[in-house]
This record gives structure tokens, C-alpha cells and sequence, in this order.
């Protein structure tokens, strides 16, 4: 065999494997996408039975169609208060059948009037089945360990059932979600934050105990099923359809934007406790939240979300920001005093970095986040009190930064010794960005030239036969790429940019590309079996709305980069809590940006960088006008 055929087969081989695999489980596995009723039959569905939830006689079931088993939610302050099945030979009959069954239930009837209207109802058709896992003749031919549990189910989509002892028993695909069994499985040591399958052992117990069988259901007795979910609006003026739980996103408009941004900032600020720490995460399902006065704390997450604060505080001006955020960056001065990074450089400048408390090196991307957080407190409010600390954290940044405008990124503040080998994603884009922050603060060239050699030896490491088809995380390159403009005007870094672009739009499904998962469309993913994560979501949002703007800059926006922008905030706009989508969360949480679809928790994180791309692109006319 000729070497260039071996190199073609190299190259094309597993993308060949992959096409084919995925076709294969696609054609054999899926469950056709139900057919939905109609906003007039869904409203009949909602009156029936909300007149069972209020103890009114119903009206009349008008509801035409195939017969198809039915489970009813009730919801109040987010929490799941009652769930009933019906069934039946007609819709009809089955509706009715759980409206009988939801009457008399005695947690409904102790409801408070006011507690009972404010209630909400989700009903979940179920249209489709077909075999789980192992059960399934894909599974058994290919024999691959784990195989069934990493495929075993649609996440958020399929709910799983079994017949036990005679009597159904079904897990819908928000109980799946609530119990936390989805994404269990982590595939690569390497990849902690990469998760996907089910734990169908548990799953099994769940089904089991439902049915109140003392024996787990055997994974070849269980079924996936696919159903038509609707949910009433806050208000009940309509029902909402849901895929993955999520009812349909408003319209991508500037102020669309602008008002979640804000919601998000509002989050976090009822998530800010009175010392100026805040709560890290919030569980949706149980309402849990960490404790931001015990354990470790860190000061980088505390550095961003500070920071996003502060940009929407200068775009918008809420004056309910203003104290919030003054609380937030006393605090993050407080714990820098604590610190033990304080020192003086050989020229006797000087310097001080980000430890937190249990560190005993000091991280690069650290000092950079809460650089850039004063910074940008500074530009928001014009108060420059703290622009001798951040200088203090700028000169540690340029100490670590080598003639060739690279970074060491760790620092051991006993030996004073820099590492001169370990190398950590987004470190060297971070600190590039603090550079450019500084330099807009204080107008001192020098921050500039530093943060351009940064910027330069982030790109020229692409300089080579295959960089421009692959990228590592550099969301935070482009951002300081054109955060440095005008005062460094490089068309290699539009360049750049771009190519990054087209990149992650590899990643990007559209409308249409993943057969039944439109609802993901414009989110960034690796796989269509793996739910996307909502932060990627975000932080490349931030990085796309640099890189047109620097199209913009140079005279040639780029149209795709602008669709990828769109898109992606169109996916955020849905994922974002609010009082449509709120109904299965516990807490004070509007505005919240959950993990993923399938993972219902919120982190101070995912709010900054989803919502301070909101906020960055409605005030971009050439995005979203």
C-alpha cells in the first residue's frame, strides 16, 4: 500500500467510523419526535385539569386522537407536590382518568387559595417506545462494555419505564433529570467536566420502588419512551410546549439581551451575602446552597463574576448595582490583603498576586481575573482607590512574562521562583486581557506593548502546516485581541480570530443538523449524545463578539461569525431561568444560567460568562439589528 493512501486512511479513517457509528444508532435507536398537540388542544388538556386541581366538576373532553398513556405534574415553588398517571382507550378517557385520580389528592386540597393559583401543571403524552440498552440488538452485536449506559437514552428527551408485577411505573425526563442520574459517566480522567450515560443500576432501584417491588428492575425489562410535555404558563393564559423542559425562547432582540444580562446581574447580587461573598452554587432540584462563609473560597471566581457586575453596571447604570458591586470588590480587597504573595521585583518595584487561602502556588489566570475585575470596577465608576493594588497585581503579571511575550503561569511565592514548564489553558489569554485593561486605565504604553507580545506569541503559535485547523480554548485571546484596539491594530489578529471562529462553528450544531435536537441548535457541543454545556455557550459568545468587532474594526465584518453570534445567544436566551421556565426550581433563581439542560445546577460562573455576552452584544447594532 502506497504511504499516501496509509496517510489518507489515517487521516479520514475515524471520522469515517464515527459518521457511520452515529448513523447506525441513529437509524436503529431513535424514537420519532411525537406529534404535538396543537395550543387549542393543549389548553382543553389545561382546563380539564386545573378545574380537578381547584375541585370543579370539568368540562367536557373534546380531545380527539390515539389513545396515549398520560402523567400529570403538579408544581408549586418548585417543587414536584403531586404526580398521576392516566390511561385509557381514547385521550379523553386517559386525561379524565388522572384528572379522577389528581380530585381528591389530600396535598392539593390542603393548599392555601393563593398557593393553589399560583400552582402549575405539566403534562407529559407519552407517543413513542422502544427497548433500552442492552436490551437492544445494537448493543448486544457490538458487546462493548459500558456501551448501554453511555447510550442508553436521549437525555432530557426519553424518560424510562418498566412493567413490574403488572403495573407500569414510569420515570419522566425531568425525574431522571431532578434525581441526578444523567451524565454519570465520565469517559476521560483527563476531561473531569465531560460527562454523559446514565446510572442505569440506580435507575432500575427507582422504577422498583415506585412500583413497590423489593427487587431492582433488570436493565433487559426497562423501556425508553419519548412524550408531547406542556406546561402552564405563570399567568395560565396558555400552556407551553417543552423540549428538555424548556418552553420556547423569546425572540433574539438588543433589549431581549439587555434584559437578561440584567437578570443575570440581579442573581447574583440576591446571591451575594452581607460580607460581600458569594453563594458559588445554587441546586435547582433541592434548592441547596454552598455556604460562602465556610470552606474554601476562591478569589479568581470571585475576580469574574465581580467583574461581569461591573460591565453591566457600565453599560446599563443601574443604580441598584452600584452597592452590590462596591461590597464585592471591598471583599476581594480584603482577601487580597490576606494573601502571602506580597513582594518586592529585583528592580524594586512592587508586586502582589492572587493565593487563596489553601494554595501554595500562586496561579497566573488568578491575579489576571481579579486584574481585570478592578479594571473594569475603575471604568464603570470612575473611582480609581484601587488602581494601586491592581498595579501592584499588573507588575507580578509582567514579572512572569517572558522577553517572547510568553507566560510562565505558576509561581512559588516561599522560593520566588516562577515554574518555567507548566502550561494551564486560558492563563496566557487572561493575562494578555489584564494587560489591555491596564493600559486603558492608566494610558501607560508599556501595559499596551506587553499585552500585544502576548497577544503575539498566542497567535504566532498557530504559525504552522495544521494550526489552522485546530484551536486550544482561546476565548480569552481574541477578547484581548480587540480589547487593545486602537492602539494596536494587527490584521493578524482578525485573522486569527476568524480562523477560530470557523473552528468552533465545527462545533455549533445548526437548525436541522441534529436530527430531533433543534432545541440545542447554536449551543457548542462534541457530540450529539452529550447534552452541550451552557458556559462554552458563553465565553465563546464573548470571544466571537470580539472577533467581528475587530471585523468591524478592519472594515470587513464577518456575516457567519455575526449567524454564529446569533444563534448561540437564541440557545442562551432559552436556557436562562425565568418565570416561564422557573416552575421546577427551588429557590430565588431567575436569571440563573443552569449547567446544562440536563444538569440543573447554577454556578457563579456560568451567569458571568453567558450574561456578559448578552450584555456585550446588545450593545452591538451590527449583531443584533
Amino acid at each position: 500500500m502506497r504511504r499516501s493512501t496509509i496517510v489518507a486512511l489515517v487521516w479520514t479513517l475515524p471520522s469515517v467510523v464515527f459518521v457511520l457509528v452515529t448513523a447506525l444508532v441513529y437509524r436503529a435507536y431513535r424514537i420519532a419526535p411525537p406529534e404535538r398537540l396543537g395550543p387549542d388542544d393543549r389548553a382543553r388538556v389545561m382546563e380539564l385539569l386545573r378545574a380537578a386541581l381547584d375541585d370543579r366538576d370539568p368540562p367536557p373532553c373534546t380531545l380527539a386522537g390515539e389513545a396515549a398513556p398520560v402523567a400529570v405534574t403538579v408544581w408549586s415553588r418548585g417543587r414536584s407536590i403531586a404526580r398521576v398517571d392516566g390511561t385509557g382507550t381514547t385521550p379523553c378517557a386517559a386525561i379524565e382518568d388522572a384528572a379522577r385520580s389528581l380530585r381528591p389528592l389530600p396535598q392539593l386540597r390542603a393548599l392555601a387559595p393563593d398557593v393553589r393559583v399560583a400552582a402549575r401543571i405539566q403534562v407529559d403524552l407519552v407517543r413513542g417506545h422502544a427497548p433500552l440498552g442492552a436490551g437492544y440488538w445494537l448493543f448486544a452485536k457490538l458487546a462493548v462494555p459500558g456501551t448501554a449506559d453511555m447510550l442508553a437514552i436521549n437525555s432530557g428527551i426519553e424518560g424510562i419505564g418498566a412493567d413490574v408485577d403488572g403495573r407500569t411505573v414510569m420515570l419522566l425526563p425531568h425525574e431522571l433529570i431532578a434525581s441526578k442520574l444523567l451524565a454519570t459517566k465520565r469517559p476521560s480522567d483527563d476531561m473531569p467536566d465531560f460527562a454523559m450515560g446514565v446510572d442505569l443500576k440506580r435507575i432500575g432501584s427507582l422504577l422498583a420502588a415506585r412500583a413497590g417491588a423489593r427487587t431492582p428492575v433488570p436493565l433487559d425489562r426497562m423501556w425508553r419512551f419519548r412524550t408531547d410535555s406542556f406546561v402552564e404558563a405563570p399567568d395560565h393564559t396558555r400552556p407551553l410546549p417543552l423540549v428538555r423542559g424548556v418552553p420556547p425562547a423569546p425572540p433574539l432582540t438588543a433589549q431581549a439581551l439587555r434584559d437578561a444580562a440584567l437578570a443575570g446581574a440581579r442573581y447574583l447580587v440576591n446571591h451575594l451575602s452581607p460580607s460581600g461573598r458569594f453563594i458559588y452554587e445554587h441546586d435547582l432540584a433541592s434548592g441547596r446552597k454552598t455556604d460562602p462563609e465556610h470552606g474554601d473560597y476562591s478569589m479568581p471566581r470571585h475576580g469574574g463574576t465581580t467583574y461581569f457586575l461591573a460591565q453591566v453596571y457600565r453599560i446599563t447604570k443601574a443604580p441598584w448595582l452600584r452597592e452590590p458591586i462596591e461590597r464585592a470588590i471591598a471583599h476581594l480587597v480584603q482577601l487580597l490583603g490576606q494573601g502571602r504573595c506580597a513582594g518586592t521585583l529585583p528592580d524594586g518595584t512592587p508586586f502582589d498576586c492572587v493565593l487563596d487561602r489553601n494554595d501554595k502556588v500562586a496561579a497566573l489566570g488568578s491575579t489576571a481575573l481579579v486584574v481585570v475585575a478592578l479594571a473594569e470596577y475603575q471604568r464603570a465608576t470612575g473611582d480609581a482607590r484601587y488602581l494601586p493594588i491592581a498595579t501592584k497585581l499588573a507588575a507580578w503579571l509582567r514579572f512572569m512574562q517572558r522577553p517572547d511575550g510568553s507566560f510562565r503561569h505558576r509561581y512559588d511565592p516561599i522560593t520566588h521562583q516562577p515554574d518555567e514548564n507548566a502550561q494551564e489553558l486560558y492563563y496566557s489569554g487572561e493575562a494578555a486581557l489584564a494587560l489591555a485593561r491596564m493600559y486603558v486605565i492608566t494610558n501607560d504604553r508599556a501595559y499596551a506593548d506587553a499585552a500585544a507580545r502576548g497577544i503575539d506569541w498566542l497567535v504566532d503559535f498557530y504559525d504552522f502546516f495544521l494550526g489552522g485547523f485546530f484551536y486550544g480554548e482561546e476565548h480569552w485571546t481574541c477578547i484581548a485581541a480587540e480589547a487593545i484596539w486602537p492602539t494596536v491594530q494587527r490584521p493578524k489578529y482578525d485573522d486569527f480570530c476568524r480562523g477560530y471562529g470557523a473552528f468552533l462553528r465545527e462545533q455549533q450544531p445548526e437548525l436541522g443538523e441534529m436530527p430531533d435536537e433543534d432545541d440545542l441548535a447554536g449551543s457548542y457541543n462534541v457530540s450529539p449524545f452529550v447534552a452541550p454545556y451552557n458556559t462554552p455557550t458563553g465565553s465563546r459568545t464573548e470571544a466571537m463578539l470580539s472577533a467581528y468587532a475587530l471585523g468591524e474594526h478592519h472594515g470587513d465584518p464577518d456575516p457567519e461569525i455575526r449567524a454564529q453570534i446569533r444563534a448561540a445567544l437564541q440557545y442562551a436566551l432559552g436556557q436562562q431561568l425565568s418565570p416561564d421556565n422557573d416552575f421546577a426550581s427551588v429557590g430565588d433563581v431567575d436569571g440563573g444560567m443552569p449547567a446544562s439542560p440536563v444538569e440543573r445546577s447554577v454556578r457563579i460562573d456560568y451567569v458571568q460568562h453567558v450574561c456578559s455576552a448578552m450584555i456585550r452584544a446588545s450593545e452591538m447594532t451590527g449583531v443584533v439589528n
